[in-house]
């Protein structure tokens, strides 16, 4: 999940950091913003048409605020479940346009509030809770994945009805295999018609096959499954790319960002186009800088020579590529392509080359990793985006003793 983490008081409690942690844990991308910056940004900040977010969790769990209670201030921003919920309203309120790169409006985006039972006691009335369009959990414990169990069945829920909203405008959904899937180039019998979760004229996708949007434990398994019979059949490039762009949260888990593939189509040299850049998840609201990757087969050699070993030719001539893309998004020419493209101008660019498989003895491993601290290209293998993937897979039967 992508997780949008803000908090009702001026800085975060030790709980809060410590459930964003354990979030990040288990391979989640949270990005946190100060509350007096979230409404803003969703309303007027073009960045956010750029994001893609699946809840967003305000903490509400510091003591009341005693300086709201001077002479002349509102008692009501004393409470920090009430400042929480105010937002939560703001949120509900935003025009409908106010949509992320998938179509799907803001203002249906689950809130959540995370708040002690002692708040939740003195401030939560049952018209309160009756009314809010806000989840609110209120926290008997500082277990970060019982919280995050949570919320994962909170943003399943909202999947379930984007999808049931997909079909009603006419994109093709189908269901296999614990793995939720949206049709090729999401044609629609009505290009503009808006449902309560989706503004299609914001919809920056175009895909050309099948999609997946949401998984469960089993889509996890299966697609570990299936990445390790790839690289282990050692398949080509396009094989892999293939398997990214239908499997996109692969990449999106291993790299923290959104994979946009084979985008953008440069102006010059012509035809040239990276395999995937990665855009924030919150578009460029912290700085416009994308990360551009290079794929390779998995079955290419990435060390060569057993004396001063370094790296493969195969992996030079990534390496060579990425830093040629890297210099074309600064070329004016190819601006209008990167604007289409991104919706942004990238001042800075991480890069990266996808390519292999790990070093087997720990000569060459220990070589690998010296090569790899001597560039500004980052070199991985496959073995570290499935690793990415295999450390989600849950037990069989895993039961969850705790509850809200």
């Amino acid at each position: 999940m992508n997780l949008l983490c803000t908090t009702a008081g001026e800085h975060q409690t030790v709980e809060f950091q410590h459930d964003i942690d354990g979030w990040r844990d288990e391979l989640q991308i949270v990005e946190f913003l100060p509350m007096y910056r979230v409404a803003s940004y969703l309303h007027f900040d073009p960045a956010a048409s750029l994001a893609l977010i699946d809840a967003i969790v305000c903490a509400a769990d510091t003591e009341l605020f005693a300086s709201a209670w001077e002479p002349g201030r509102d008692p009501v921003l004393a409470c920090p479940v009430t400042r929480a919920l105010m937002l939560a309203e703001d949120i509900g309120n935003l025009p409908e346009s106010c949509a992320m790169r998938d179509g799907r409006k803001w203002k249906s985006v689950p809130f959540i509030v995370l708040c002690s039972p002692s708040n939740a006691g003195f401030e939560l009335t049952p018209e309160i809770r009756q009314s809010t369009r806000a989840y609110i959990l209120t926290r008997h414990h500082y277990y970060p994945t019982v919280i995050l169990h949570e919320i994962r069945r909170i943003v399943d829920q909202y999947h379930d009805r984007v999808l049931e909203e997909y079909r009603k405008v006419g994109i093709m959904v189908r269901f296999e295999h614990g793995r939720a899937q949206v049709g090729p180039a999401l044609r629609r019998r009505h290009p503009n018609l808006e449902t309560e979760y989706y503004y299609p004229r914001a919809d920056r996708r175009n895909n050309r096959g099948w999609l997946t949007v949401k998984r469960d434990s089993e889509g996890i398994r299966l697609d570990v499954e299936l990445f390790q019979a790839l690289i282990d059949r050692k398949v080509t490039e396009t094989e892999m790319h293939r398997f990214f762009e239908e499997n996109p949260a692969i990449l999106m888990e291993a790299r923290l960002g959104i994979p946009i593939s084979h985008r953008p189509d440069f102006t010059r040299p012509r035809s040239w186009k990276p395999d995937f850049a990665f855009s924030p998840i919150l578009g460029p609201i912290r700085g416009k800088e994308i990360e551009v990757m290079e794929l390779k087969g998995p079955a290419e050699r990435t060390l060569s020579a057993k004396v001063h070993p370094g790296f493969s030719s195969k992996v030079h001539r990534a390496i060579d590529q990425v830093r040629d893309y890297d210099r074309c998004f600064r070329d004016p020419a190819n601006f209008q392509a990167i604007l289409k493209s991104f919706g942004f101008l990238p001042d800075s660019s991480k890069l990266a080359v996808l390519i292999g498989r790990d070093p087997s003895s720990e000569a060459e491993k220990e070589a690998f990793e010296l090569r790899r601290s001597e560039i500004d290209v980052r070199v991985i293998t496959y073995d570290e985006i499935l690793q990415t993937q295999a450390k989600q897979i849950k037990p069989l039967g895993l039961d969850w003793p705790f509850h809200f």
